[in-house]
C-alpha cells in the first residue's frame, strides 16, 4: 500500500483544508492508497478517511513561526510502510499523481527551491512535496529531538535544515511536476524575481504539472474563484 500524508497544526489551516487535499488526492491516484493526517488536534480529524497520527503540542514550537518545524514528526517511527507521499496543505493537485511514487523509489526525493526561477542552479529544497520510505529516516527525528534549539536558531525553517541534512543524498522532483503556482504559473510566471512584472496575461498549466504549491500568499482559499482553484480545489 502507498500512503499518502498532511501535518495539520492549527488554527492556520481548517480541517477543510484536509478533507479538499484528500479529496484531490484520490481524484488523481489511480492506486489504493492510506491517507494520513499528522496533527496536535487529532480529535478534529473527522472525515473516516483520514487517518490521524496524534503528535504532542510543543510549546517550543507554538512560539512564531515555529511551527513548520512539525514537520520533522514525518520521519519518526509511525504505524506505517511503504512509500509516503508528503503534501503541505497549501497545495492544489491538478494532474494524476501517479509518477510520483514510480520516480527513484529508493531514494528521497524532494522539490528544488522556487527561487530556481530566478537562480536556475539554486541549491535549496523545499519541503512542500516530499517522497520516502516510510521509517527509513528515524535519524532525522532523532537529530531534531536531540538538536532541536540549535536547529531551530541556526536555520531559518525546516526546508533549510532537510538540505543540509539530506546533501547530496536527495533526487529533486522533474521541476514541471511540482511548480509554484505565484513565480511559475500564474501569467506564465515572473519575468524578474522580486517583481510583480509577469511574461504574459493568460495563466496555463503544463500539462506535466501535477502539484501547484502556494508558498507564503496568497494560499488556496483566498483566491477561491480562480478557475484553475474552482477546478481542482474541491
Amino acid at each position: 500500500m502507498i500512503n499518502v500524508a498532511c501535518v495539520w497544526i492549527p488554527p492556520k489551516y481548517n480541517m477543510s483544508y484536509v478533507d479538499k487535499l484528500y479529496n484531490s488526492v484520490k481524484r488523481n491516484l489511480t492506486q489504493n492508497f492510506n491517507f494520513y493526517c499528522l496533527t496536535t488536534h487529532p480529535q478534529d480529524v473527522n472525515n473516516p478517511n483520514v487517518i490521524p497520527i496524534s503528535i504532542p503540542i510543543d510549546e517550543q514550537l507554538e512560539k512564531g513561526k515555529n511551527k513548520w518545524w512539525y514537520k520533522a514528526h514525518l520521519f519518526n517511527e509511525h504505524n506505517w510502510e511503504g512509500q509516503v507521499l508528503y503534501l503541505d496543505l497549501d497545495t492544489v493537485v491538478v494532474n494524476n499523481l501517479d509518477k510520483f511514487f514510480n520516480h527513484r523509489p529508493t531514494e528521497f526525493n524532494i522539490c528544488q527551491d522556487f527561487n530556481r526561477h530566478g537562480m536556475p542552479k539554486y541549491y535549496v529544497s523545499n519541503s512542500s512535496v516530499m517522497k520516502f520510505e516510510a521509517n527509513n529516516y528515524t535519524r532525522f527525528y532523532q537529530d531534531f529531538t536531540e538538536n532541536k534549539t540549535n536547529i531551530i536558531n541556526k536555520f531559518k525553517g525546516d526546508q533549510d535544515w532537510l538540505t543540509k541534512i539530506l546533501e547530496e543524498n536527495k533526487s529533486w522532483w522533474p521541476k514541471e511536476w511540482a511548480m509554484s503556482y505565484k513565480w511559475e504559473v500564474l501569467n506564465g510566471g515572473l519575468k524578474h524575481m522580486g517583481t510583480q512584472e509577469y511574461l504574459s496575461n493568460e495563466t496555463i498549466v503544463n500539462p506535466e504539472t501535477s502539484i501547484l504549491v502556494f508558498h507564503g500568499n496568497p494560499n488556496p482559499g483566498d483566491i477561491a474563484d480562480d478557475p484553475i482553484i474552482k477546478e481542482h480545489w474541491l
